[in-house]
């Protein structure tokens, strides 16, 4: 073979490895890109204002257990305080139903394939708290058939969306990485 042929075959060998590598760093590129996407949806349209409506009920619960809130037996409704109720009522139910709603209205954005157990437990709390409410306003007392799933729930919605967190920080630190890889 003459030394012409052997560089042209080196230079066409080189230049194709060179295409081959870079449309795999392109794919991973765009790869990450969607992966992005996705996770900058799940926080921006339900983890993210899950879990700061789950922070505001902590907070809200905390402060009521903190102020003498009548005990668990003491709260069903033919025991209920009137404060008691204002605040389930008032401050706690709306925020649950938000909840509620955003994890039936974007499931879609669910962590897990399938809605997890926590999830699951609390909007049936809710829907079951609505069932609750609506005997009240009708002056009929009844209790509620699914309590609420407490530290599960809590525990679920934090931990979501501080893995959330964690790997879109990870991806856009990698596409940093890369903008300054192709910039060399």
């Amino acid at each position: 073979m003459s030394a012409a042929v052997i560089t042209a075959s080196a230079s066409v060998l080189v230049a194709v490895l060179v295409f081959v590598l870079n449309q795999r760093a392109q794919v991973r590129q765009e790869r990450r890109q969607a992966r992005l996407a996705r996770v900058n949806s799940q926080l921006r349209e339900l983890y993210g204002p899950l879990n700061a409506l789950v922070e505001v009920n902590e907070r809200i619960w905390e402060a009521l257990r903190g102020s003498g809130l009548p005990g668990k037996a003491d709260r069903t409704p033919s025991h209920a305080d009137v404060e008691w109720l204002r605040w389930r009522n008032q401050a706690l139910q709306p925020v649950n139903l938000q909840m509620r709603d955003l994890i039936v209205n974007h499931a879609d954005l669910l962590v897990e394939p399938d809605l997890p157990q926590p999830l699951r437990d609390f909007c049936a709390h809710v829907t079951s708290l609505e069932i609750v409410l609506a005997a009240e306003s009708d002056g009929m007392h009844q209790v509620t058939l699914i309590g609420h799933p407490g530290t599960p729930f809590v525990t679920h919605v934090r931990e979501a969306f501080l893995r959330l967190k964690r790997d879109q920080q990870r991806l856009l630190a990698e596409a940093d990485h890369s903008r300054v890889a192709q910039a060399r």
